[in-house]
C-alpha cells in the first residue's frame, strides 16, 4: 500500500448559516487569546490522503490565512508513495519538514486514520484504550471584560442545560476584577458544576491589543485569591516555555495548574513532567508535534508517561491528569475524542467543548456529518468506527472551501521535471525508488520516543 493522492483545502466556515456579502456585517465573537480581534470564521486546512488501495485518511489544521499554500509540493515531494502503516517513517517526514521552517505534526492525523480503517479498528483501539463516553464542560472563549453580571447569565444557562462544568477566560493585569469575575461564577453555579479558569498566557498575541503577560508573582498572586472558589484548575498563567516558574507556581498555591495546548515537543513535556511544572496537561494533538514526531505520538506517549508515574505516585493528591485542548475544529474535537479513549474511564475528566456566543458546535463541526451532540445522559460518544471514527460533509468542503493542492503521482512527477530538469529527475526517482521499495515492506507498530 502506498499513498498516491494529496489533497490540501482551505476552508472558511461562517460563524452563521451562510455567509455574508462583502459589505455585509458577520456574526463573531472575541476570543481572549487574541486581544482586540473579531472572529468571524472557522478558518482551517483539510488534508485529505489517498492510497492506491482506495483508502482515504483526514487531518485539519486551524488557519489565520494562506499561510500553508505552499505546503502541497513540499509534501507531495516527501510523502507521496510512502506506506501509511510506516508510522515511524511518517514521524521522520515530520521532523524533516520542520528543518526547512514548517512545523506539521498536525498531518499525522490523516496517516492514523488510513491505519485504522485498514485494521479495521478505531484510534483508540490501536493504542490499547477502551472507548465508551465521555462528559463535557463547556468551554467558554470571551472574558467579556470580566463583567459579573455577564458571567453570572452564562454560568446560569448552562447549569440549567445539565453541564457538569464550565471553564472561563480572564485576563487582565489587574487582580480584582478577575478575582470578582471567578466569584460570581462559582456564586451562580454553586457547588453543582465544576469551576475551571483559563488564562491565556501560554502563547501571548499582540497582533492588535496588546496582551497582559504575567510574571510569577503575579500569577502566583491571582491563583492564591482563586484558591477560595475551589476552582478545578487555573489554565496558563504563564508563558508556555516558563517550566520552572510554573513548578514554583504550584507550590506557591493550592490551585491545581494546567497548561500545554501549545507545547510542540516530547522534550517539553519531558521536561515539564521532571520539573513538575503541572497538574493537569492538555496537549492538543493538531497543535502538538512537527519537529520529532507527529501530535498523536507525541500525545500518546505523554498518556503512557503519566500512567507510568501515576502508579509509581502513591498520593492520589498528586496524581497527574491528561485531559486534552480542542479548540480547533470538528476534526481535531474527533482526535481529542480518540485519545481521551485511550484512558481508562476512572481517569477520565470532563473533555472541552468549545461554546462561545456563535462560535457554537453547529458551526465548528458543521463539516463533520453527525456532529458531536451530548446525548440524554449528557455524555458524548467516543467514536467507534475505524481511525478517527468520523465522516466529511463534502458539500460543506465545497461549498466554503477551495482545494489548492492536488497531489498525484504524475503532477509531482511533472512538478519535479520542470523544477530540476531532465537528468536530476531521473536520478531523483532511482534514488526515490530504493527508499520506497524499503517502506513498502514495513509492518504497522506503534511508535517509540525518539530519545
Amino acid at each position: 500500500m502506498k499513498i498516491n493522492l494529496i489533497d490540501l483545502y482551505y476552508v472558511k466556515l461562517p460563524l452563521e448559516e451562510n455567509k455574508p456579502g462583502f459589505f455585509g456585517n458577520p456574526a463573531y465573537f472575541t476570543p481572549s487569546w487574541i486581544p482586540g480581534f473579531r472572529q468571524s470564521e472557522v478558518r482551517f486546512y483539510l488534508l485529505k490522503l489517498g492510497t492506491d488501495q482506495g483508502v482515504e485518511g483526514y487531518a485539519t489544521m486551524p488557519a489565520m490565512g494562506p499561510e500553508r499554500k505552499g505546503l502541497g509540493p513540499l509534501m507531495g515531494n516527501y510523502i507521496m508513495g510512502i506506506n501509511p502503516m510506516d508510522i515511524q517513517l511518517v514521524n521522520q517526514r515530520i521532523q524533516e519538514f520542520s528543518y526547512i521552517g514548517m512545523r506539521n505534526g498536525w498531518i499525522d492525523a490523516a496517516f492514523w486514520d488510513i491505519i485504522g480503517k485498514v485494521r479495521g479498528e478505531p484510534l483508540w483501539k490501536i493504542l490499547g484504550g477502551e472507548g465508551g463516553y465521555v462528559y463535557p464542560y463547556i468551554s467558554t472563549g470571551s472574558t467579556h471584560n470580566h463583567d459579573q453580571g455577564k458571567i453570572s447569565q452564562i454560568s446560569k444557562q448552562f447549569l440549567d442545560s445539565g453541564y457538569k462544568g464550565i471553564k472561563i477566560r480572564v485576563k487582565s493585569d489587574e487582580l480584582a476584577p478577575m478575582e470578582d469575575f471567578v466569584g460570581a461564577a462559582r456564586s451562580t453555579i454553586g457547588d453543582t458544576m465544576d469551576l475551571m479558569v483559563d488564562a491565556n498566557q501560554g502563547w501571548p498575541v499582540d497582533l492588535f491589543d496588546e496582551t497582559p503577560k504575567w510574571d510569577l508573582e503575579f500569577a502566583s498572586k491571582f491563583a492564591q485569591s482563586i484558591e477560595q472558589y475551589n476552582v478545578k484548575w487555573l489554565e496558563e498563567p504563564l508563558n508556555r516555555g516558563n517550566f520552572e516558574g510554573f513548578a514554583k507556581l504550584r507550590k506557591n498555591t493550592k490551585t491545581p495548574i494546567a497548561g500545554g495546548e501549545l507545547n510542540s515537543t516530547w522534550r517539553d513535556f519531558r521536561a515539564m513532567l521532571d520539573m513538575g511544572s503541572l497538574d493537569i496537561y492538555q496537549p492538543d494533538a493538531v497543535m502538538a508535534g512537527g519537529t520529532y514526531a507527529g501530535g498523536i505520538s507525541i500525545a500518546y506517549w505523554l498518556i503512557r508517561e503519566i500512567q507510568k508515574r501515576n502508579k509509581e505516585n502513591q498520593s492520589d493528591s498528586q496524581k497527574l491528569k491528561f485531559c486534552p485542548h480542542t479548540w480547533t475544529t470538528g476534526l481535531g474535537f474527533a482526535l481529542a475524542l480518540q485519545l481521551v479513549g485511550v484512558l481508562p474511564s476512572k481517569e477520565r475528566g470532563l473533555l472541552e467543548y468549545p461554546v462561545e456566543g456563535n462560535w457554537k458546535p453547529e458551526y465548528w463541526s458543521r463539516f463533520i456529518k453527525g456532529g458531536f451532540n451530548p446525548d440524554n445522559e449528557g455524555r458524548i460518544k467516543i467514536p467507534e468506527g475505524p481511525g478517527l471514527g468520523i465522516e466529511i460533509d463534502w458539500d460543506i468542503i465545497q461549498r466554503f472551501g477551495k482545494r489548492i493542492y492536488h497531489g498525484t503521482p504524475k503532477t509531482v512527477a511533472y512538478t519535479t521535471l520542470l523544477d530540476r530538469g531532465f537528468k536530476q529527475t531521473m536520478y531523483l526517482k532511482k534514488k526515490k525508488a530504493v527508499q520506497l521499495k524499503r517502506t513498502a515492506k514495513a509492518q504497522f507498530k506503534i511508535p517509540e520516543p525518539p530519545f
